[in-house]
């Protein structure tokens, strides 16, 4: 008796298991990551296009529009992203370029 009321259970969950998921994977507009570096989110400025390319290759947009760190800060996380994840070195003026565009379009202190 116990079984069969552990089986039922166990069958009632993997069921609901199989059709619940299915109502978080909703995709809207806002959720999809676009493909170009205008319809990013991403503030249009010099170095918006290098910053595209080279972040998203690695991880999501998102995860670079939420930081708001200082350009020292970002400089540092170049640095990381180099010696720990395995992120090839920058040229100098790439990565100059890139350090301005975060430091003047996602700081602390830049507009959103």
């Amino acid at each position: 008796m116990v079984r069969a009321v552990v089986l039922s259970l166990v069958l009632v969950v993997a069921g609901w298991g199989l059709i619940a998921p299915a109502r978080h994977f909703v995709f809207t507009a806002a959720s999809a990551q676009d493909d170009t570096p205008e319809n990013s989110g991403l503030p249009a400025g010099p170095g918006r296009e290098e910053v595209f390319y080279l972040c998203q290759a690695c991880h999501s947009l998102r995860t670079v529009l939420q930081q708001r760190l200082p350009r020292w800060e970002w400089g540092y996380t170049l640095d990381w992203m180099v010696e720990e994840q395995g992120m090839a070195e920058l040229d100098p003026e790439e990565r100059e370029l890139i350090l301005n565009y975060l430091g003047t379009y996602l700081s602390a202190t830049s507009p959103r």
